[in-house]
């Protein structure tokens, strides 16, 4: 998706960025998208963020007027930076995903800013019943006194793509119903198509363009919008990770109600329990959850690490302690304890399957008396590579041990780097980073604030780094909330020092397995049979004299055009100098022809200087852009 209409960007105009083509003109200032940009430039003009959006060449896009008032001033950082979530919520769930993911990305705001969008919840007047009954009945086909014992008409919670009520299946089991509100789509697409134009017009035209992936940025909220508009997403997730974590005993994932989810509707399993935050003391006294916060940690770098399908907002808003003695879902470990059937027919459909190998890979089932934890809402995931997921574990074990450089350069291999990237002074700064927070006590470094800092140190070097890695710091800095809530005492990054380390060993295993040496004997044995092959085309190649070697000089072209240049400019200056010497000499016998010429150089000599003015002005704006 480009700027202009007829799918092509021109020059820039008077926004102050330069000279805009006339068709990318009329699709900026179109009356469809006039208030889109008047609010766009609103967050950044009248919230405490001018001065940075300025030094990040957005304030460029002011030149129309958009937006009134210089938005600094002496108030309150902290302030200006709750103001500014109040309006993204203001503007719509469009906004509210925005803001969701800028939150994972300090190279973008302010660290205040990124602070206070971690609380970002969007707070809408609940949808009438009807109008939830109406969307229920239609996906599910059915009535809801048919469907449900019993359904609550007050929601348990209301957002801006959706609401919840709780309601009692006709089996007896609790569940929660996530109805979406209707009409969204058409709503969004707008919001989504102006933010795809808006991040190709700043990339092509804005330093900050230039350092930032903000396509790269959008696609990411269209993408989150995408699966959290379609509940089976989100229903498909929860499954994954019920599996995934089925080895953690004390670790409860609601299960997925699959005849009463779709696209729209999603039913699971009740929890109840406490917020991770509002543990009651009488409970710390009678329960010990320091092993319930390793094995939080250990499941959490279990996901990043080994499958890399990882839940990407664990805030403490998510978790909850579910204590003895309420009614509660059971865990696969659990189920699979309970399940006495003598064999285990295959499910019907692919959540049901799930669900079965989940028990079939738990653990034994913990004590019926222990605490456990519980994670809900998967619209928010993250899918790494297994290339990716080897870095991150190299990353994260160079951290834990204090290795500045080494951390470093997994980043650079990670990331891309521009033509003028210094690595000496990169390497250099993550390295005093590691080495300013190695002496500090795990209270004064939360575990994710260095990563953030490491991305900022990025991004102000120039180096792109892709956007799951905020995303993991974002994870790893609620991992550290989550556990500190369960036991403040807890040592996040000695828990990943031990894990990653694990990790590392198995990967080394796994490297020197049989499978992996087979693999490695039979494409070695690939290369060595092509090989007297090569050599035949090479020699012949050779004997013919048709052996030739290309050097790719990215710069040559740059160095031709501005020697060319020179030539010019020298040429037209012995011409000029040329036509004054004949000029002078002609004044004492064709007064007449002399002027003329005089008048030829004048207006050679006005043209190269214009020439050039013009020329290097030019140079100077595109040095500027890169």
């Amino acid at each position: 998706m480009t700027l202009s209409c007829d799918g092509s960007v021109g020059a820039q105009s008077r926004f102050g960025i330069g000279m805009l083509s006339a068709p990318a003109k009329r699709m900026i200032l179109s009356p469809k998208h006039l208030p889109r940009l008047a609010a766009i430039v609103g967050l950044f003009t009248n919230y405490g963020l001018r001065e940075f959006a300025k030094r990040q060449g957005l304030l460029n896009l002011q030149g129309a007027g958009l937006a009134g008032g210089d938005g600094e001033g002496d108030g309150d950082v902290a302030g200006k930076a709750k103001a500014f979530r109040k309006r993204l919520v203001e503007l719509g769930p469009a906004y509210i995903k925005l803001g969701q993911v800028l939150s994972t990305r300090p190279d973008l705001l302010p660290r205040p800013y990124i602070d206070e969008l971690e609380h970002l919840q969007d707070d809408v007047p609940p949808m009438p019943l009807e109008q939830v009954e109406e969307t229920v009945e239609a996906e599910l086909h059915a009535r809801l006194s048919k469907l449900f014992e019993s359904f609550e008409p007050e929601p348990l919670g209301s957002a801006s793509l959706g609401q919840v009520h709780a309601a009692l299946l006709r089996d007896g089991r609790s569940v929660v119903i996530k109805v979406q509100r209707p009409n969204l789509r058409e709503q969004l697409a707008e919001d989504i198509e102006f933010f795809h134009e808006l991040a190709s017009f700043l990339t092509e035209h804005t330093s900050a363009g230039s350092r930032i992936d903000l396509i790269g940025v959008v696609q990411q909220v269209e993408r989150a919008l995408a699966d959290e508009l379609d509940y089976r997403t989100e229903a498909r997730n929860a499954a994954a990770f019920r599996k995934a974590l089925a080895t953690f005993p004390h670790i409860l994932i609601p299960r997925v109600i699959d005849a009463y989810t779709t696209h729209k509707v999603l039913t699971t399993e009740r929890i109840r329990g406490v917020k991770i935050d509002s543990i009651p003391p009488i409970a710390r006294t009678e329960y010990d959850f320091s092993e319930l916060a390793e094995e939080f940690a250990h499941a959490y770098l279990h996901q990043i690490t080994d499958s890399g399908h990882f839940h990407a907002d664990p805030h403490p808003g998510n978790v909850f302690i579910v204590l003895p003695g309420r009614e509660n879902p059971r865990t696969p470990a659990e189920a699979a304890a309970d399940d006495r059937r003598l064999e285990v027919r295959r499910g019907a459909t692919a959540l049901v399957e799930s669900e079965n190998q989940a028990k079939a890979a738990a653990v034994a089932a913990p004590p019926r008396d222990d605490p456990k934890l519980a994670l809900i809402d998967f619209g928010m995931t993250a899918h790494l590579t297994g290339t990716m997921r080897d870095h991150i574990v190299r990353l994260l074990l160079a951290m834990a041990e204090n290795h500045g450089d080494a951390a470093a350069e997994t980043l650079i291999e990670i990331g891309q780097a521009p033509e003028d990237f210094d690595r000496a002074v990169y390497i250099r700064d993550v390295s005093a980073l590691i080495a300013q927070h190695a002496d500090q006590t795990v209270e004064d470094t939360p575990a994710g604030i260095i990563l953030y800092e490491m991305i900022t140190i990025a991004f102000r070097e120039g180096l792109k780094l892709p956007a799951e890695l905020t995303l993991l710091a974002k994870a790893l800095f609620n991992l550290d909330a989550v556990t500190r809530s369960l036991d403040p005492s807890f040592n996040p990054t000695e828990s990943i020092r031990e894990y990653t380390s694990e990790i590392a060993n198995k990967m080394a295993r796994r490297e020197m397995s049989p499978s992996r040496l087979f693999q490695i004997a039979a494409e070695t044995s690939n290369l060595v049979r092509a090989l007297p092959h090569r050599l035949d085309v090479f020699t012949q190649k050779l004997v013919a004299d048709d052996f030739a070697v290309r050097v790719d000089t990215p710069q040559l072209g740059s160095l031709l055009l501005g020697l060319e240049k020179v030539a010019n400019r020298m040429f037209t200056g012995l011409v000029l100098g040329g036509l004054l010497v004949a000029s002078g000499l002609l004044m004492a016998y064709q007064r007449s022809l002399g002027i003329v010429g005089f008048l030829i150089a004048a207006a050679i000599g006005l043209w190269m200087v214009a020439r050039i003015l013009i020329s290097d002005r030019s140079s100077r704006k595109r040095k500027g852009k890169t």
